[in-house]
């Protein structure tokens, strides 16, 4: 499946920020676009970041530090219960031998 990208006009839309915002994130090394053709664009995962940091920083009054935290242990966390279906899939398989 290709990998979609969004232009940072999207990515101010869907996650209701300002550009000041976005670039503060990249300033910070929240997020990381990436250069196609000149264009700066932004992968749907790191979307969602700007999307979560939002929501710890303008609506939770997390700050910056606390949000960079934050971000890191909701991805650990994604990645332990991909880790952990991985695991019962398997398992799945093996019970039914």
């Amino acid at each position: 499946m290709a990998q979609k990208y969004l232009r940072i006009t999207e990515v101010i839309q869907i996650c209701g920020v300002d550009e000041a915002f976005v670039l503060r994130l990249e300033r910070e090394s929240l997020i990381s676009p990436v250069t196609r053709r000149s264009q700066k664009l932004y992968p749907l995962e790191q979307v969602d970041r700007i999307r979560v940091a939002r929501l710890l920083i303008e609506e939770m009054g997390v700050n910056l530090e606390g949000a960079e935290v934050a971000l890191h242990m909701r991805e650990q966390m994604i990645a332990m219960q991909r880790q952990f279906n991985e695991l019962l899939r398997l398992l799945g398989k093996e019970l039914k031998r």
